[in-house]
Formats: structure tokens, C-alpha cells, sequence
């Protein structure tokens, strides 16, 4: 039997005693000390540093090449880290760090007309009574002995007034105490993050919104990675579904807290995210998704009973999880559909959510057509030597000024200490523009830049860098551009070839609607500056925010919107571009920037 070791993780005091070799990463899981992971532990990354003394084995050809002068200050990754002895692992500040999440975007204006509403009962419960017994059923028909037998107890009391829950004229609850509100959430599940906005059924007033970071990052960054952790470890899937239950149950806790209302308040959550996180939340194995021919278990809209998932809203409420249209389009992009009204359009336009997995959308004479493209988390600061998220101290913004000044804008005001994906894509931009980096993606040579530039231009463990910040440790690396390329030109190919699939022209498009999270805090001119849309398509970007919030916050307020919503994730025609023959040319043409 295998030595045993104590760990203990600071500062939140979690202790785990496990078998030697035991990597670290493995004994925080064990005991709930979050560490982030983006790569699930494939050392790829280098983000789940953690500083550890004596009880580790030396460290591998991976961790020294990732950690270089950090792992003489004691740093260490917890992937890579084997257990030998006793430890104490202390997990730095800056990976709890505030999390910065978009809440809100563009969206139709749709008339207050909730599906799930309180009304007044009958004076008499019989007429209630007879409508349950002749087929008006709850919604779950688990409860439906429940309520007729509470229902009868209360008009034996003497009842004579009482108000009911329905959804669309089905009976979900009866409400026998004194007033209480009847209210709905709007959730948006992301891969990186989760909003939810709290409304009152009655008005339509939002009652506030919370946001977090997708609990389930510590076992990937990406959907593939998760998608494999949930395939590939016995309980993975039990354990990202309980992930993300236990994030929803934060934010609803911490909405009812503000709002002054209770759990059993909230009658419905809809639900939008993408067609792996939708699956996560049911506990269904998203296998499927990784493989040709890339089948999802489900796509169709479901409404399920709040206790099977875990969800503390009232026992009688319901969960809605708004429609996918395939294994990477789903609820999130349709319910951008809806929210943007790009359904309807007269208009030729093109609907982009760049993240992690680059989803598409075209408009065109009234038909919708979509496609995504596996951009991978680099755009989004991941998978980038400096890379952060949008959290304070990560640079958000840079320029370089005509004097070859550079001027780097930082979420907080504070010093910085990464680069989230807006930087990352500005900084690229903004070097490509002024010829610090070619077309090819390679560093110019240092005397052929201005001497402001070319000092940026360094050695950093052993391989070139363009330091972001003078003062240190922020800076770009040639393996990070490489990877900046390799994601806008998945997205970029994936535009071009579903455009010449529609026979549309970049010239014909009348907008370009830019959705997410990350997305919202790009500019025009950096989109356009790193080769992801061309130079005609610059005053035609509108940046639409958080449409996926918008979607579900329509199809909670107004019955027309949820029924629109099926639709079109059935109108939505799919259009499978990875193995499209000309896919791999399009792809290493789109890896080239601009030529300046």
C-alpha cells in the first residue's frame, strides 16, 4: 500500500491526505480547493500555479520549460507536481481574483406577457379541482395527487380564496399563504461565465443580476476539455453537473438575499447556454459532441421539475432549457436569434459570438443559416504565456501612439499582471499595424523598428517577447501570437466559407452583429486589424453584448418570444464546415495578417 501524505491548501485551510505520487492537482479536487485548470491538467496551460515547499518530486522537462525562473521562487504547476512527502501549498491571490462578467446586451423590446404567471383561484376550488381531474394537469404529473389532496384539505378549512402558479394556463402550484411574489430567472450558462437576472413575475421589473465564473474551470477552459474529463473519469459528469448546480444555487441565493424574497419564490429559470453546457446541467455525458458525426443527445426545448437538477427555486417550478440547433450551435446562439431579431431581417447580416468555440450565424431573405468553428480558448487569454481573464490587473487595452509611446489600459486602474483577451487581440492588432509583427506572424527585426519599439523587443527564458509592460512580467511571446493566429483563423475560415456556401460577398452584408461576453469589449479596428473580418466590414460591426441573457430574459417575459424560440432552432440550417473540402486551404490562407 502507498505512503500516505497530508496536504494542506492556503489560505483556505483544505486539507487532503492522499497516496504518494498523487498529483497536486488530483489532492485539491479531493478536498475542494479550487484550482483552476484550463487544460485539465495536461501542463499545456501553465495557469494552476501554486507556491509549495518541501514534498514534491523534482519538476519535469514540461514544468521547468512552463515555469522557468518562477520555479526557483518556489512556484510550482499543480498538474505536473507529484506528492513525495508532506505540503503546503499556498494557491496565489491572483488566481481568486474578481471576476468580471457582461451582463446584458441588445435586444427586441417584447410586451410584459409571461408564460409562468399568479392568478387568483376560484371562490370555489371545485372548479379548479374539476379542471386537474379533466386532463389540466400540472405540468409534472408527479405532483398532481399532492395538489388535489392539499387543495381539498384547504376547502374542507373553509377556503374560499387562493391564488395559483400556471405556465400557459397549466396548473404548477397553489399559494395558500399571505402575499407572496411570484418571480423567474434569467440564466445564461457560458462556458467562461454565468449571469442570471432576477425578475418579478408580476410587473416585469428585473429585480438585480449576479455573475460568476463558471465553477467548472478548473477542469478545462474550453468545451472539448471538459466534454473529455466528463468521457474519460467515472464520476466527471455527476461532478461538472454538480459544479454548476452549486454556481446557479450562489447566484440565486445571492439575487433572493438582495431582492428580499425567498426561494420558493421563483417559479422559473430559463435557461441558455451552448449545447455542452446544457447537457452538463442535466448529468447527460456529452460524449457525443466530440466525435463525427457530432450528434447531441438532445436539442429540442425541455422544462424539467427544479428538484431533479438540484435547483433551490420552489419545489412546483420549473426549469427551462431553451433549444439547441446542433452540437455546436445551441441554445446560446439561438436564443441570440430571437434576441437580435435576426429571424425576421430584411437585411444581409452576419451574426458572430467569438469565445472559445467561434459561432456563426447569416441572415439572408429570411432564411438563417450557422456553423462554428473551433477557435479554442487563446482568444479569450488562455493558452497565452500572460493570459488572463477580463479580472482586475489584466490589460484590456493597447495602443501605440505616433511617437511609438505604448499606452496600455488595465481593469482597475492597478498594476498589471496579464493579458485578458481584448489586450491580447488590441496588442496584436496594434504590433501587426505598426510593423512589429509581419504578416507571417514573425517578429520584425529589431533595427528596422522605431527605438521605443524595438526596446520592447527582448529575450525572455530563452525566446523573443514584446514586453507589454516596461516594468514587468506582462509581454508576448512568438508562441502566443501563433496561437492567436491558429484561433482567428479557424474563426475566419469558417466566416469565408459560410458566406460562399450562401453565395453572400462580404460587400452584400449590411452589418455585422458581434455577440458575448468577450466580443463586447472588442474593437472594430482590432478585428479588423488581426485579419478576422476584412477591411469593408469595419463600419459595419455592432457589438451586441450579452444576447444569450437577452434570448432567455425575452422567452421569461413574453409567451410569443417562447414560442418563437422553438422555431428557430428549427429553421436554423446547419452547415458542417470542418470537413469541408476546401476548409484546411481557407484555414492556413486566414492564418496571415493584414499586409501593411
Amino acid at each position: 500500500m502507498a505512503e500516505q501524505h497530508e496536504i494542506i491548501f492556503l489560505p483556505g485551510g483544505q486539507r487532503s491526505v492522499v497516496p504518494a505520487g498523487t498529483k497536486l492537482l488530483e489532492a485539491a479536487r479531493a478536498c475542494g480547493a479550487s484550482i483552476e485548470a484550463p487544460c485539465d491538467g495536461r501542463g499545456t496551460c501553465g495557469k494552476c500555479r501554486v507556491k509549495a515547499g518541501a514534498g514534491l518530486k523534482p519538476a519535469d522537462e514540461i514544468e521547468r520549460d512552463r515555469l522557468g525562473p518562477a520555479l526557483d521562487e518556489g512556484y510550482r504547476l499543480a498538474c505536473r507536481s507529484e506528492i513525495c512527502g508532506p505540503v503546503r501549498a499556498e494557491i496565489p491571490a491572483s488566481r481568486t481574483a474578481t471576476f468580471v462578467a457582461l451582463t446584458g446586451g441588445r435586444g427586441r423590446e417584447w410586451p410584459f406577457d409571461p408564460p409562468v404567471r399568479q392568478v387568483a383561484g376560484q371562490r370555489s376550488a371545485d372548479t379548479d379541482q374539476s379542471a386537474l381531474a379533466q386532463g389540466a394537469t400540472p405540468l409534472f404529473a408527479e405532483n398532481y395527487p399532492a395538489m388535489l389532496e392539499e387543495l381539498a384539505g384547504e376547502y374542507k378549512k373553509g377556503l374560499k380564496q387562493y391564488r395559483k402558479v400556471v405556465k400557459n394556463h397549466q396548473v404548477l402550484d397553489w399559494r395558500f399563504a399571505a402575499d407572496r411574489p411570484c418571480c423567474g430567472v434569467a440564466l445564461d450558462i457560458g462556458t467562461t461565465s454565468v449571469v442570471a437576472e432576477l425578475f418579478d413575475l408580476t410587473d416585469g421589473r428585473s429585480l438585480g443580476t449576479r455573475s460568476c465564473l463558471n465553477p467548472q474551470t478548473e477542469f478545462g477552459g474550453d468545451v472539448l476539455t471538459r466534454i473529455s474529463f466528463a468521457s474519460q473519469s467515472a464520476d466527471g459528469t455527476t461532478l461538472l453537473q454538480k459544479k454548476i448546480v452549486d454556481g446557479v444555487n450562489g447566484l440565486l441565493a445571492e439575487l433572493a438575499a438582495a431582492a428580499g424574497i425567498c426561494s420558493g419564490d421563483v417559479y422559473e429559470v430559463v435557461v441558455a447556454g451552448n449545447t455542452t453546457m446544457q447537457h452538463l446541467l442535466l448529468g447527460v455525458n456529452p460524449r457525443s459532441l466530440a466525435h463525427a458525426p457530432y450528434r447531441p443527445v438532445f436539442t429540442e426545448q425541455l422544462e424539467i421539475n427544479p428538484a431533479r437538477l438540484g435547483l433551490n427555486i420552489a419545489p412546483r417550478g420549473v426549469v427551462t432549457l431553451l433549444p439547441s440547433a446542433a452540437a455546436f450551435v445551441g441554445a446560446d446562439i439561438v436564443a441570440g436569434v430571437l434576441a437580435t431579431g435576426l429571424y425576421g431581417y430584411e437585411k444581409t447580416a452576419l451574426f458572430i459570438d467569438i469565445g472559445t468555440n467561434g459561432e456563426l450565424v447569416v441572415a439572408k431573405g429570411g432564411a438563417l443559416a450557422g456553423t462554428s468553428s473551433a477557435a479554442g480558448p487563446a482568444l479569450e487569454g488562455m493558452n497565452i504565456a500572460c493570459g488572463c481573464r477580463a479580472e482586475q490587473g489584466a490589460v484590456e487595452g493597447f495602443a501605440v501612439l505616433a511617437d511609438g509611446v505604448v499606452e496600455v489600459k488595465v481593469i482597475g486602474g492597478c498594476a498589471p499582471r496579464g493579458l485578458c483577451g481584448s489586450g491580447l487581440i488590441d496588442a496584436v492588432a496594434e504590433l501587426v499595424r505598426c510593423g512589429v509583427i509581419g504578416a507571417s506572424g514573425r517578429f520584425a527585426k529589431r533595427e528596422k523598428l522605431p527605438s521605443g519599439l524595438a526596446a520592447r523587443l527582448t529575450e525572455h527564458n530563452g525566446q523573443q517577447v514584446f514586453m507589454i509592460d516596461e516594468a514587468g512580467p506582462v509581454y508576448l511571446s512568438q508562441k502566443d501570437i501563433r496561437q492567436v493566429q491558429l484561433a482567428k483563423g479557424a474563426i475566419a475560415a469558417a466566416v469565408d466559407l459560410l458566406l460562399q456556401e450562401l453565395a453572400v460577398s462580404y460587400a452584400e452584408l449590411d452589418e455585422v452583429l458581434v455577440a458575448g461576453a468577450f466580443g463586447f469589449h472588442l474593437k472594430p479596428s482590432s478585428l479588423v486589424g488581426i485579419g478576422l473580418l476584412p477591411e469593408l466590414c469595419r463600419d459595419k460591426i455592432r457589438f451586441v453584448g450579452n444576447t444569450a441573457q437577452e434570448g432567455a430574459k425575452a422567452v421569461l417575459l413574453n409567451r410569443r418570444a417562447a414560442a418563437e424560440v422553438r422555431k428557430i432552432g428549427h429553421r436554423l440550417a446547419i452547415k458542417e464546415l470542418s470537413l469541408h473540402p476546401r476548409f484546411q486551404d481557407c484555414f492556413v490562407k486566414c492564418l496571415a495578417f493584414p499586409e501593411q
